[in-house]
């Protein structure tokens, strides 16, 4: 038998509960409806993209601090879906994908997982905040990198940041360029309300 609980914890818990009865005494969890599924979905499925993708771009060398294919997912997650979506793309992507091919290596993980989650939140909130693209996605990618070089420094590491900013200039170059273009295409032909 479930021990009853006593009247001030009962009257605690009813408040908490939206809907509740009067003999309701436990908080429900919230039901997620179909519109909030579809956006684990899309943080999965870019996930795996940013995963999958530089793993396959790595077979031909043109992944890594060159081209970035890891930044266009999160960038374009969090533009898409909104900080919370970007933020959760953005840690979780390096990390899937250093515990699957070691890449990126352990001495610049917890740098890229910093700078990436920074990129998804602030893209998204940005977005939130009704910047478009063309200003959102300059300014994202700035604290990204700031944030990253503030790591660097405080914590002594040994990592030449201008280096990796003069041998990613690719990479910035394609976000600039392919990123609005494709948020374009998939809000017009994926997103649209029919």
């Amino acid at each position: 038998m479930i021990p009853t609980t006593s009247p001030a914890l009962r009257e605690e818990l009813k408040k908490r509960v939206k809907f509740s009865s009067p003999y309701q005494t436990k908080v429900l969890p919230i039901i997620l409806t179909f519109s909030q599924v579809k956006y684990y979905i899309f943080s999965v499925a870019f996930t795996s993209l940013a995963v999958f993708v530089p793993w396959f771009l790595h077979q031909f060398n043109l992944a890594g601090p060159k081209f970035l294919p890891m930044h266009f997912f999160i960038l374009i997650a969090g533009f898409l879906f909104g900080w919370r979506t970007g933020i959760m793309v953005g840690i979780l992507s390096p990390l899937m994908s250093y515990s699957i091919s070691h890449m990126p290596p352990i001495f610049i993980l917890p740098e890229t997982i910093l700078e990436l989650a920074v990129y998804g939140f602030s893209i998204g909130l940005l977005r939130e905040k009704k910047f478009n693209i063309w200003i959102a996605l300059p300014l994202a990618m700035i604290l990204g990198r700031l944030a990253r070089l503030i790591f660097i420094v405080d914590f002594g590491l040994k990592t030449n940041f201008l280096a990796y900013l003069q041998m990613s200039w690719p990479g910035i170059v394609l976000q600039l360029i392919l990123i609005p273009f494709i948020v374009f295409i998939l809000q017009k032909i994926v997103f649209e309300k029919k």
